[in-house]
């Protein structure tokens, strides 16, 4: 990335953790746009985009290894890097979003074992143990291994999460973690496609090919899921039929997630040119940040009492959510900082690693 784009982003990160401080421990939720009846919203959705992104990443670097005979390359080192920084962005995300990140700490001083969003936090721990132990050890391959089971463990206890809430009718299926993964091996192998191709491109030289069929079927699979998640929701309860027919009818979902984000890669992705392209990753995780949003936000489209919505007149008493522009602001600043942040950890960590194995010139005299 040339340095007119990384001043851009620096400026947009710069903005967006101003804000970010200023919504911690001035504002408060006085700058958002949610409800009592809409809690969450984009910045929710972005965690969750990001945190999936950051196990496909991992999953990515590990199909690479497997295919150099189990043992680790460059392609691995670069996925791992995409999700260290990746989680790292997610989990800043949701700490914004509570409002009070350093009570955080609370999650593991007095965890609650019950509840799967501690065990998806303590699982982050390990997973950053795990990346600390790849770049760190000799034992790398051990390390990626674990950090694979690692990734499919807060994965998995996310999706349980979201899938297992009763009140939240369009989000209650066995299909909702199942899309969890499926998101997840996309989004990361998206990223890692794109990393590469702008920060280090000998490596998609080589594993070029690999990427675009893995991402190529990657998002297959994932529209299938989602075809099925149509299906059973227009064969369910009337709210279920009503709550589908909302996700699948809005912009963010239709017009960003399945156009976009899905059928304009598929198209590109198609062909067997061999040549780099960072258009079709780029609209994979477009559309997939999209797709997170409408998850989110049309999950709380619903009426905790029927009629309620209508029984009182207020902006905070509203099915209806649009971010406010400190939350755009906020998470435009944060994606930013998280292609400024992965762009020069790959670029400066590929580039001393290349200078350590230069073997030195002898002089003689």
């Amino acid at each position: 990335m040339n340095k007119t784009g990384n001043i851009i982003l620096l400026i947009l990160f710069a903005i967006g953790g101003v804000l970010a401080l200023g919504k911690v421990f001035v504002w408060g939720e006085s700058v958002t746009n949610y409800g009592s009846y809409t809690t969450w919203g984009l910045w929710v959705g972005m965690y969750i985009f990001l945190v999936g992104l950051a196990a496909g990443a991992a999953w990515t670097g590990i199909c690479a290894a497997q295919r150099n005979g189990g043992e680790p390359n460059r392609l691995t080192t670069l996925s791992f890097i995409v999700a260290g920084v990746s989680l790292a962005f997610g989990l800043a995300f949701i700490g914004i979003d509570l409002g009070k990140p350093l009570k955080g700490s609370s999650i593991f001083l007095t965890p609650n074992f019950s509840s799967k969003l501690t065990w998806a936090s303590w699982i982050y721990t390990v997973f950053f143990g795990c990346l600390a132990g790849y770049f760190l050890t000799q034992a790398k391959k051990m390390f990626m291994v674990l950090a694979g089971v690692a990734a499919a463990g807060f994965v998995l206890a996310e999706g349980l999460f979201f899938g297992g809430m009763v009140a939240r009718t369009l989000w209650h299926t066995w299909l909702t973690p199942l899309s969890f993964f499926t998101s997840a091996i996309a989004g990361g192998c998206a990223m890692v496609y794109l990393v590469g191709s702008i920060s280090s491109k000998p490596i998609i030289e080589e594993q070029g090919d690999f990427l675009r069929k893995s991402l190529l079927l990657a998002v297959i699979i994932h529209l299938v899921v989602e075809v099925l998640h149509l299906v059973t929701g227009l064969s369910g309860s009337a709210e279920k039929i009503a709550l589908t027919k909302t996700l699948w009818t809005a912009i963010p979902f239709w017009g960003i997630f399945l156009v976009v984000g899905i059928a304009a890669p598929l198209f590109m992705l198609w062909g067997k040119s061999k040549t780099i392209n960072i258009l079709p990753p780029f609209l994979v995780l477009f559309g997939l940040a999209a797709y997170k949003y409408s998850f989110v936000r049309y999950g709380f489209n619903q009426e905790p009492i029927p009629g309620i919505s209508n029984a009182f007149q207020h902006a905070k008493l509203s099915l209806t959510y649009t971010p406010s522009s400190v939350e755009w602001m906020v998470a435009i600043g944060f994606l930013s900082g998280l292609f400024l942040v992965v762009n020069f950890a790959v670029t400066k960590f590929f580039a001393m690693k290349a200078k350590n194995e230069t073997p030195a010139v002898e002089v003689t005299t």
